[in-house]
């Protein structure tokens, strides 16, 4: 079994969870057995799973591994089902019921989204303060109680399964520093009771379980900060196999010496743990070796390909594409350079005052708000849109007539590689790793050094101004994009496949 290591999927995915999914579902089209593992609480996952077309058997979470809680018949708990003292008086507002008993605020209960199906329930003491919060699953059952101290702190919470029994108990406490501990239980699990003294501790116990299936496992690690630890201290044997997404140092200029990106500083700094690892690109392959050596397997497999679908699909006519239409869907990270884009775009604009750009992709920390900002200084604000994530990038690569990422650094864009077989002719800038292997410099797309705002402006003028260039850019990069099908990056697979299993 291949198990891939994440620490949880939501509704908006960065590359990583998206490359799992790929990943995912090139094995099961060529029948190899591969789940993936994710560690963290999260009561929709299973809508998320529905949502990404990730059936429940290809799919473990922690919590749901040991509260017998991985299948589980689909149904919902509503507002009528909820048992309140007939007594009671319910006042609701919006998606929020208020319950009063005998004068007092006994409960308010919380409904989901615009339906009347219960989310979680607040219960308070005759003071008014909180006492316990419950919370159901999004398949219909209670799947966590949380316990509250005179301060409102929570000291206690109990994670439930279907059979209404609590499998795991998270306990809230302070040391003699009087520093927040946590310490978790698997409760009743092959006839015993096993503690833990933290996420990681019981994370490991996870991961050995897992591996309890009589089978050779070899766990491929996507996310190393949150899920290194427990490989490394796993008691039982199996393969374990670092996968690097993103460039590993911070200065790409120097990557024999410069500090280690801090995604992966610990996962490379116990470089003989490993028995594998993969990049993406063959460059980034021969500087990870020349940097931590040769005495473990590396290959460089692509983390995404292009579906056979996509490959025969019919072009879009370059005549219905959006004229002078610039997109950037990626996450919206300072890492990404939206900044730059929009910089580059405002000269751009006055130009073609008929251009627009739109960013596709969720935002981390404030940096919306940033980009706003620059947006309304620059009076950008009717040209210049934040559009957020989307599960339908295909559309947005289909309608634009130019792509741009001015990242500074890279792994392997996805977006390259999807942009590219959708015939959108992309600017990027080239750096490690990635750009100058999926896009062809000047015939599907134009390479621009970081830093240099002045050529991507200078790159979105001239296939602006030549829009005969710019459609043979485009069938170009519909070419282009067949060096990545599903079978070829297969191949790659199985070299590491027959490797493992030596």
């Amino acid at each position: 079994m291949y198990y891939f290591l994440n620490d949880n999927m939501q509704f908006s995915k960065s590359g990583i969870e998206h490359a799992e999914i790929n990943r995912l579902n090139l094995f099961k089209a060529h029948h190899v057995p591969a789940r993936i593992v994710t560690r963290m609480f999260a009561m929709n996952l299973h809508e998320v799973l529905d949502q990404a077309q990730i059936d429940d058997h290809d799919f473990i979470n922690l919590f749901d591994f040991f509260c017998g809680s991985q299948h589980v018949a689909r149904q919902k708990v509503r507002l009528a089902d909820f048992e309140i003292p007939a007594d009671a008086i319910k006042t609701r507002k919006d998606q929020h019921v208020q319950v009063m008993h005998h004068g007092k605020l006994l409960m308010i209960i919380y409904l989901r989204r615009d339906q009347d199906e219960v989310s979680n329930v607040q219960y308070f003491d005759v003071n008014g303060k909180t006492i316990k919060m419950v919370w159901w699953d999004t398949r219909g059952f209670k799947c966590l109680e949380q316990l509250f101290d005179w301060e409102g702190k929570i000291t206690q919470e109990a994670y439930f399964g279907p059979d209404g029994h609590a499998h795991i108990e998270k306990e809230h406490y302070l040391n003699h520093a009087g520093q927040e501990r946590l310490t978790w239980r698997v409760l009743d699990y092959r006839g015993t009771a096993w503690t833990f003294s933290g996420m990681h501790q019981l994370t490991r116990f996870f991961y050995d379980e897992l591996n309890r299936n009589g089978e050779a496992n070899v766990y491929i690690c996507d996310r190393t900060v949150e899920c290194a630890w427990g490989l490394f201290n796993m008691t039982t044997p199996a393969k374990k196999v670092l996968h690097l997404h993103n460039n590993h140092v911070g200065d790409a200029s120097d990557s024999l010496h410069a500090t280690l990106n801090n995604n992966y500083a610990n996962a490379l700094n116990n470089w003989r743990l490993w028995d594998g690892v993969i990049s993406a690109t063959p460059e980034q392959t021969q500087d990870v070796q020349a940097r931590f050596g040769t005495d473990i397997p590396a290959f460089t497999i692509p983390v995404g390909y292009v579906d056979q679908a996509t490959l025969t699909a019919d072009p879009v006519d370059f005549a219905t594409r959006q004229k002078h239409l610039v997109v950037q869907v990626a996450r919206l990270a300072p890492e990404k350079q939206p900044d730059q884009t929009i910089a580059a775009f405002q000269q751009v604009h006055h130009d073609f005052p008929d251009a627009q750009l739109e960013f596709w992709g969720y935002a981390n920390g404030d940096i919306q708000k940033q980009l706003t900002s620059q947006v309304k200084q620059l009076h950008l604000e009717a040209a210049v849109h934040f559009k957020g994530y989307t599960t339908d990038v295909a559309a947005v690569y289909n309608r634009a007539q130019v792509g741009i990422l001015p990242s500074r650094a890279e792994g392997f864009s996805l977006m390259l590689l999807e942009a590219q077989a959708h015939g959108l002719a992309m600017v990027a800038n080239d750096v490690k790793y990635g750009p100058s292997d999926i896009i062809r410099d000047g015939v599907s797309g134009i390479l621009t050094t970081d830093g240099q705002v002045e050529q991507l402006t200078a790159a979105m003028r001239k296939l602006f101004k030549d829009q005969a260039l710019l459609a043979s850019y485009s069938a170009n990069a519909y070419q282009n994009a067949q060096r990545y099908s599903a079978e070829t990056v297969y191949q790659q697979w199985q070299a590491f496949m027959q490797t493992m299993q030596a």
